[in-house]
């Protein structure tokens, strides 16, 4: 089901049948849930009654029957929701179970009938080749796929949500925020949230680069994120004190080198490029990177000749070498790396 008809079907109060909600985004998921079911409730007060919830990986078709059944009270539908159960293991009796569910739903003129679903609890297949379970279900529910938002989707939606807050920003800042908190929508909420809390609180209402760096939160991926600017800015003494703190916090060795080879050969790439007399805009669509951090590793190129980023990529094999054959590990490694090549 395309998003488009199923607001088409939100705005017509035509709202009978049954949706599965999947994919990778789900702040999406739960948001056009959200959606339903506020169309769906019209009075509060009687929701007890006409809004069941189950939750559980296994799905019992028998329980959501029953409620189906039931006729709504004093509200024009009844929504039943089952909440991160997984289509996967559905054997042959369980999906007869499903069918005969979906046609009391069908018949029905007051059922809704919703399923949230987890990344990998149902297979789709492919649009050209949709998967057994699919094609089963073709005619009876509404699908709706959720996947990860690309970069200008969530710049799109993010500048939205600040113009609501009444909060003005440009493009350079919310790739700034998109960089330092990542890319799940739900994260991104809560930033622009806490955010624009902090900005109004102080009377303003321009958001900046660096109210980006007092406030918002970094993800798991950028908990490197004092070392990869240490490394990016060829500063020795902050990228030692970023050690440390992780250190404090046991990071994984494993992961912070993964985090240096990353930056190192984004970096290598971009300073080749740059060399061999490549424009920036050719280099941000050839490596596909956003416009905020390509100026930071353009900048740091001017720090890191080629030659140099040369030897530095030839230590990263050998430290990954001798790790893999008992030479030194963990961060004795990390630490003879950052004294020889920042």
């Amino acid at each position: 089901m395309e998003l488009n008809s199923f607001k088409a079907k939100i705005k017509s109060d035509n709202l009978c049948g049954c949706y599965i909600f999947t994919g990778e985004e789900d702040y999406l998921k739960k948001y056009y849930l959200s959606t339903l079911r506020s169309a769906c409730m019209s009075d509060d007060a009687f929701s007890a009654f006409n809004h069941v919830v189950f939750d559980g990986g296994e799905i019992d078709f028998a329980e959501i029957l029953d409620a189906v059944k039931a006729p709504p009270i004093f509200e024009k539908y009844k929504l039943v929701e089952w909440r991160y159960g997984s289509f996967n293991k559905l054997n042959e009796s369980a999906l007869d179970a499903f069918l005969s569910v979906l046609d009391a739903v069908n018949e029905s003129d007051y059922a809704v009938l919703a399923f949230i679903v987890g990344e990998g609890e149902i297979d789709l297949g492919t649009a050209k080749k949709p998967s057994k379970l699919v094609k089963s279900l073709e005619g009876k529910v509404n699908i709706l796929n959720f996947d990860k938002q690309s970069d200008s989707q969530l710049l799109s939606w993010l500048k939205k949500h600040f113009d609501k807050e009444e909060i003005s920003v440009t493009l350079d800042v919310l790739e700034a925020l998109l960089f330092r908190s990542g890319h799940t929508m739900s994260v991104l909420a809560s930033e622009v949230d806490k955010l624009s809390y902090m900005l109004k609180s102080r009377g303003e209402n321009i958001l900046t680069r660096a109210h980006i760096e007092e406030c918002a939160s970094s993800t798991v991926e950028c908990d490197t994120f004092a070392l990869s600017n240490a490394v990016l800015n060829r500063d020795k003494k902050g990228a030692y004190l970023a050690l440390e703190e992780m250190k404090m916090e046991r990071g994984d060795p494993i992961m912070i080198m993964g985090m240096l080879s990353k930056v190192y050969s984004e970096l290598a790439s971009v300073v080749f490029l740059l060399s061999d007399g490549v424009s920036q805009a050719d280099i941000a669509t050839t490596l596909k990177m956003n416009t905020y951090k390509l100026q930071k590793y353009v900048t740091a190129a001017k720090k890191y000749p080629r030659e140099r980023i040369a030897k530095i990529m030839n230590e990263l094999a050998r430290v990954d070498v001798e790790a893999k054959f008992g030479g030194i590990m963990g961060y004795s490694a990390i630490d003879i790396f950052v004294a020889k090549c920042i």
